[in-house]
């Protein structure tokens, strides 16, 4: 899929805050599939998985190299992280790009339960005076434009709900899974219909 990249408007560059507000982000799934990744469409199957490459100006955060993730409770988790901050302190899920998602719980709340095995991908996600601070565990802090990294989070979780879209109905195999997914999916819709106004309405109408 094409990537999501902007160019950096004139004046990009100026120092804000502890450095440059970043501008240029590409994030996507590489190679969307289903656990068993055998080519197949599974019904029963209820977490999209998929390589990841996420740049900000050219600066690798993940890799295709690194693995291969749950990118559909990453979606949910990264448009969480929109509103408020990420942090190892008060997360707002797993992992940012977590292993496996194997668990969906429907915990009558706004928000479900997406859990798995204790591996991914995670760094913090802070907002900062018009930008969001990505804060890596190598000790790197990444200033970015807050309507960018908005725009670029919407059209990632996009990119999975198309892939949802375009595959078969899903069917869990028991009460539990039917309740978590009805969850899932409604949460899924109300942070995505957060883009109402602003940043959001420019994305429906470029079609994002």
């Amino acid at each position: 899929m094409k990537p999501i990249e902007y160019p950096e408007p004139g004046g990009a560059g100026a120092e804000r805050g502890r450095g440059r507000v970043r501008e240029m982000i590409v994030l996507r799934a590489e190679r969307l599939h289903w656990v068993a990744d055998d080519g197949r469409d599974d019904p029963t199957d209820l977490c999209a998985h998929s390589p990841v490459t996420c740049e900000i100006d050219g600066e690798v955060i993940v890799s295709p190299a690194d693995g291969d993730w749950t990118v559909s409770a990453a979606a949910i988790f990264l448009l969480r992280a929109l509103d408020r901050d990420h942090t190892k302190d008060s997360p707002v899920g797993g992992h940012i790009f977590p292993c496996c998602g194997n668990v969906i719980h429907d915990a009558v709340e706004p928000e479900v339960v997406i859990c798995g095995c204790p591996s991914g991908i995670d760094f913090e996600i802070c907002r900062s005076s018009g930008a969001y601070e990505i804060r890596l565990d190598d000790g790197r802090r990444i200033l970015v434009a807050e309507e960018r990294w908005r725009e670029a989070v919407v059209r990632f979780s996009d990119e999975m709900r198309a892939f949802y879209a375009g595959s078969q109905v899903k069917k869990p195999v028991d009460k539990d899974g039917r309740k978590g997914f009805k969850a899932m999916m409604g949460e899924w819709e109300r942070l995505r219909a957060r883009c109402a106004g602003g940043w959001g309405r420019r994305c429906r109408e470029e079609g994002r």
